[in-house]
């Protein structure tokens, strides 16, 4: 309940309700003051600098050793480093800002993979994964404070623990830190947490922070000092390093002890692009050490410029236009004078005053931060404020108040009321719009008119599956064919249909389908398109807040004017791809390059035929030696024979049916030959609130295996599994959380946690594990499953906007515990996209 109580007060809207926005704003206030401090600092040895200035190598830090600080949010490295007997590929990315994680491969030039009858001349490649926490953000006053755990998830015989701090000094940046395990053995002293148990002070014969072991054993054991100092050169991206090494590589892995003459470290880092950094060193006084890395960073990195057809141009209606070039007959001071006073008034309550804008009958006020009194006490006073400024206005007088660029309240007021004296108010202010409304005939377009606007749709990527005429509302009912953001679909939409129909449509509804099923409308007035549009009116802001996002009320099969669609419609593709395996003894990339043909059959809205076939061009496929070993039902682990026997296959060919069967509910049945190993029938329901951030589904299949030459035969084995799932999406940091649980392919339970986060760019990257009953020794190498993965929208790649995307899994083994369906198209996939968070990022591509 609102403790207020204001007859003026005409509308108020809570846009979105997140607990966690008044703490966050908490948050970032102190970290702006604690910059603040430290940029105003009068030390001049001692400075603050942001991070994004000091980047090394993704989190390799000086030279061996690692840094504490971070890497600028969405930073991602790729690159390669070689200093005898080691070649070292990585790939790290920021996933988080206090976050960093490494995938990484290790060749060890002088010890064979296998026997050489066998792995013939193949060096040993060594897998693992590196994560490094930001415990403390440094400023002027405090350095940065890390803890990394390195070579975990793989087989861990390079793995260390570290806790890392560091400072800048002006033009230097110092190092300071203690590491375990392999970073430990120069063993200056014994470990500090043996004062908290007699565990820590010894590490465990044949202990690795490796091989998917959750184990306490991390942080035991000898402890040596490592740190350095890099030196920010006159020369512009030049930066000299000096480091001391806490290895004595006398007990490298696989007996490789290597001779250090002294363990200290010197070499340079050299960016001569932003996408490009260079780096050589002299380590331990005997090798020499180069390293290169490309670098993007993920939000940041949207691709090339796009040449999709321009939408229609929009002329504005003659009373639209009238307002926009003639001057407002109501009397006003000068904005200046409105807009300081204004200012001043949020001012008294802690906020501040971001945009002033008027128009004809209408004060828009856009205020952000967190009030120090109720937020609709804050904005009646504004109002009220506004209406003293303007004592001839008698609009209204809209109140938006934003936090994180997202609007939190809007409230409207009637300008005349604000000035009534508190005995005469009424208990209702209507307001009348001053914009005039062009004449409404109550009959639909002309017939030429509709099939110019079906023509400039699928100009524009649009399927066009029916129109409803009700003059001033027009909806459309269309499926997105092209935009990967649904508000620059959104728009193009909108705009497309306010410049071909006639001006009485002044409301544009547009409702998106997906798999015959209404997603998600959109309604937007066609003079906040008009005046967005003009360079002398309103704003891409002005529109969105009065766009109206909703789930569909109406359906496509109630329009006044059904599009003459033809059943079934037919589409396909064809595309060259790649699939690959890495890391394995034989040899270190198998690869198969394919041309995949790729058909969809659309039986009836809501119901499709999809099919695919890979035909092989070129593989190695047939190096693969090592059978499968498993103590369990070999469902993935026969992996071999699949990538043999199927290297020209039907990859799947499967029906769905989807149907939205309550509000917020939907459903799905689907069946056939679902992936390359599996085929059945299944079917799947899905809860989402309409904009809300979580959802919770249920899905259950009866699969059979199929045959390894992946055609139309199936082995004998077959089970039920089933999941349920919860989904949690965290819109500041754009954040997706999933739990999954339920039965496997194998047969065993458990459940499946999986963390991913998209940035602004489209890019997301993930990561998930799975623990069920079986046991480790079931499970085999690796003890549990887990992977790593990134989606690439091919929107970033093309110079036409597209809503593809291309996938790479990453698992460090391929075992049969915790193993899933390769579902295709989820029903969170085809629901998520048209709801909540993504639409409210990318709001400003409104008019793109």
């Amino acid at each position: 309940m609102l403790g207020c109580d204001f007859p003026e007060l005409r509308r108020i809207e809570i846009v979105t309700k997140r607990r966690f926005v008044r703490p966050a704003c908490a948050v970032v206030a102190l970290l702006a003051a604690a910059q603040a401090e430290a940029q105003d600092s009068n030390n001049p040895f001692l400075s603050w600098r942001p991070p994004e200035s000091v980047n090394d190598f993704g989190g390799t830090g000086l030279i061996q050793t690692p840094v504490a600080r971070a890497a600028e949010d969405g930073q991602a490295y790729a690159g390669f480093s070689y200093v005898w007997p080691y070649s070292r590929y990585f790939i790290t990315v920021q996933g988080l800002p206090w976050l960093e994680a490494t995938l990484r491969y290790t060749s060890v030039a002088n010890r064979f993979y296998g026997p050489q009858d066998f792995s013939g001349n193949q060096s040993y490649k060594d897998r693992g994964i590196d994560v490094k926490l930001r415990l403390v953000k440094g400023d002027g006053a405090w350095p940065n404070i890390a803890v990394g755990l390195r070579d975990i998830a793989g087989t861990g015989l390079f793995g260390s623990e570290y806790l890392v701090a560091d400072q800048s000094f002006g033009d230097f940046d110092v190092s300071l830190g203690m590491g375990w395990g392999n970073m430990g053995t120069q063993n200056h002293f014994g470990n500090p947490l043996g004062l908290l148990s007699n565990k820590f002070k010894v590490r465990p014969d044949g202990f690795t922070s490796g091989g998917g072991a959750l184990s306490t054993d991390f942080f035991r054991g000898p402890v040596a000092l490592f740190g350095g100092v890099s030196w920010q050169t006159p020369l512009d991206g030049l930066r000299l390093k000096l480091e001391y090494d806490p290895n004595d590589y006398q007990n490298e892995p696989l007996d490789n002890d290597l001779k250090q003459s002294v363990p200290v470290n010197v070499g340079f880092d050299y960016k001569p692009w932003d996408w490009l950094q260079v780096g050589a060193a002299l380590e331990r006084g005997e090798r020499l050490m180069l390293r290169f890395a490309t670098t993007t960073n993920f939000h940041k990195a949207k691709g090339p410029g796009k040449i999709d057809a321009p939408p229609p141009p929009l002329m504005p209606s003659a009373p639209v236009a009238a307002a926009l070039v003639t001057p407002s007959p109501v009397s006003m001071p000068p904005e200046s004078d409105v807009r300081t006073g204004l200012g001043r008034q949020a001012a008294l309550d802690g906020i501040a005053l971001q945009h002033f804008t008027r128009m004809a009958g209408e004060i828009q006020i856009t205020v952000s931060g967190t009030p120090l009194r109720d937020g609709t006490t804050v904005a009646y006073d504004l109002a009220r404020r506004a209406a003293e400024l303007a004592p001839d206005f008698t609009g209204r007088i809209q109140v938006t108040r934003v936090e994180y660029n997202l609007p939190w309240m809007v409230t409207s007021f009637d300008a005349a009321a604000l000035r009534t004296p508190p005995g005469l108010r009424s208990t209702t202010s209507p307001v009348t719009d001053t914009t005039a409304t062009p004449s409404v005939t109550g009959h639909p377009p002309p017939e030429e008119v509709r099939k110019e606007l079906t023509s400039q749709l699928q100009k524009q990527g649009f399927f066009l599956t029916a129109v409803d005429y009700r003059s001033p509302r027009v909806t459309l009912f269309l499926t997105n064919g092209r935009y990967r953001q649904v508000p620059k679909a959104i728009g193009r939409a909108a705009r497309t249909a306010a410049a071909v129909l006639p001006p009485e449509y002044q409301e544009m509804q547009i409702i998106f389908l997906d798999n015959g099923m209404e997603m998600l409308s959109a309604t937007l007035y066609r003079t906040d398109l008009e005046r967005a549009l003009s360079p002398f009116g309103g704003s891409i802001e002005e529109a969105w807040l009065r766009t109206r996002i909703d789930r569909p009320d109406v359906s496509a099969a109630a329009a006044s004017h059904p599009e003459d669609v033809d059943y079934p419609g037919f589409g396909w593709n064809i595309r060259p791809a790649l699939r690959q395996t890495l890391g394995r003894p034989e040899q270190f990339i198998l690869y198969q390059a394919w041309v995949r043909l790729n058909g969809t059959m659309v039986i009836t809205p809501g119901l499709n035929l999809a099919g695919g076939v890979g035909i092989n061009v070129s593989n190695n496929f047939d190096k693969m030696r090592i059978p499968s070993d498993s103590l369990l039902p070999r469902v993935r682990s026969d992996i071999k024979n699949y990538l043999q026997q199927g290297t020209t296959a039907m990859t799947y060919l499967q029906a769905d049916y989807t149907k939205r069967i309550a509000t917020d509910t939907y459903a799905r049945l689907y069946g056939g030959y679902l992936e390359e190993m599996f085929g059945g029938v299944g079917s799947e329901v899905l809860y989402k609130p309409f904009g809300q951030e979580w959802a919770i589904g249920l899905d259950v299949a009866w699969a059979k295996q199929r045959d390894y030459d992946q055609w139309f035969k199936f082995r004998p084995y077959d089970v039920v599994t089933g999941h349920l799932t919860g989904y949690y999406h965290y819109e500041p940091m754009g954040v997706d959380a999933r739990v999954k649980v339920g039965r496997y392919l194998a047969g065993d339970e458990g459940a499946t946690f999986e963390l991913s986060r998209t940035f602004d760019s489209g890019i997301t990257v993930g990561a998930f594990a799975t623990f069920t009953n079986v046991s480790a020794k079931q499970f085999g190498e690796g003890r549990f499953d887990k992977g790593i993965y990134f989606i690439f929208p091919l929107d970033n790649l093309y110079v036409k906007s597209t809503r593809g995307s291309l996938g790479w899994l990453w698992r460090p083994l391929t075992r049969d515990g915790g193993q899933t369906l390769n579902n295709r198209r989820p029903l969170i996939g085809q629901v998520g996209t048209a709801d909540g968070a993504a639409l409210r990022r990318d709001w400003n591509l409104l008019m793109d």
